[in-house]
């Protein structure tokens, strides 16, 4: 997660999968390519069905959990607004800023380590409740990173006037 823009009015928060996006396109080529070869070495049924196969499902790994996050918090216009975009899929989910109690940080206990993600804690409206910033927990500090950011950012008091002038 990163913090992308962060100022008195404004907070943006991405959080872009380029770990698991470059891993899934490498081993789609790696399969592609070696069904490429085998195409030119004249074995065409195997080396169709291994480009066809291989191509089509890493495709639709790519499409399933290749997902950028972003959130938006603007006090100007008095939103929070969740922004999700697949390779196929783009939606955004708006709520009112005031709604917005906190963010806390969700933690999956594993066997070797524990993974994390962020949370926002909504209070009013027709969505009250806790709602993943994303699905998927990740290791490292990120998650904790972005609540403090979002915190810090909500405890922060708008200015209703400009300085004074000497």
């Amino acid at each position: 997660m990163k913090i992308t823009h962060n100022a008195p009015d404004l907070l943006i928060i991405d959080s872009k999968p380029w770990p698991v996006g470059i891993i899934l396109v490498g081993m789609v080529l790696v399969v592609v390519g070696y069904g490429l070869e085998t195409f030119l070495n004249g074995d065409t049924f195997t080396g169709l069905m291994t480009v066809l196969l291989g191509g089509g499902i890493g495709g639709l790994f790519i499409a399933i959990f290749v997902r950028r996050n972003q959130l938006v918090l603007d006090r100007r216009d008095n939103r929070l607004e969740l922004r999700r975009r697949t390779l196929f899929r783009h939606t955004r989910v708006r709520h009112d800023l005031r709604h917005l109690r906190r963010a806390i940080v969700e933690t999956a206990r594993g066997d070797k380590k524990d993974t994390h993600r962020m949370t926002l804690e909504l209070t009013g409206g027709m969505d009250a409740g806790l709602h993943p910033f994303t699905e998927v927990y990740t290791s490292g500090r990120g998650a904790q990173r972005a609540a403090d950011a979002v915190n810090g950012w909500l405890a922060l008091r708008p200015v209703d006037s400009a300085p004074p002038t000497p």
